[in-house]
């Protein structure tokens, strides 16, 4: 049995694996509409990996695409802590327009029942159409944060800035489930 195990995970880090990785992201279809392609993966799937081509959608179409991210995790932390992500950085890409989700059920908790923890989630230069903004002319994101989500419990901290001119400062700690905001 534990070579069985040993041999489907050495292939499901192959480029066969990668594909077929990639192909159950698409096909992932939560209440939301929200949907994700992902072009090609690179390095490890067991730690870091490049996602290629990635390509976000709403029940309207594609909103989001981002020519490359970089990703450091744990995926079998999974088994004893929750996710853990290292590092997650989304180079370029261009967000065309808000998306637009189906609503969901107005009694589900609003975070998780799992623990997510993300060192670092940075975003270096999304291109944000103008007219979701309120303008014509598009703009440059940059994003840089943290999250730790376990029990009910958000703490974040963000920053970021449009153009260099418009920033954001955040650090929040909130346990929505209890009204504690």
């Amino acid at each position: 049995l534990v070579a069985i195990l040993v041999v489907g995970l050495l292939v499901l880090n192959s480029p066969i694996g990668k594909r077929f990785v990639a192909d159950q992201i698409a096909s992932v279809a939560p209440a939301s509409g929200l949907r994700f392609e992902v072009g090609r993966i690179d390095g490890s799937l067991y730690g870091e990996a490049t996602l290629h081509d990635v390509t976000v959608f709403d029940p309207k179409g594609r909103f989001l695409e981002i020519p490359r991210i970089d990703l450091d995790w744990k995926p079998l932390s999974w088994f004893t802590s929750g996710l853990d992500v290292r590092e997650l950085i989304v180079h370029r890409g261009r967000l065309y327009r808000a998306p637009d989700l189906l609503p969901g059920d107005p009694d589900a908790p609003i975070l998780p029942d799992f623990d997510i923890r993300v060192d670092r989630l940075e975003i270096r230069g999304l291109t944000v159409a103008g007219d979701i903004l309120g303008g014509d002319i598009d703009r440059r994101l940059n994003f840089l944060a943290s999250a730790d989500i376990r029990d009910g419990r958000a703490l974040v901290s963000a920053r970021g800035d449009l153009d260099g001119k418009d920033r954001l400062a955040l650090v929040w700690d909130s346990e929505p489930d209890a009204d504690t905001f």
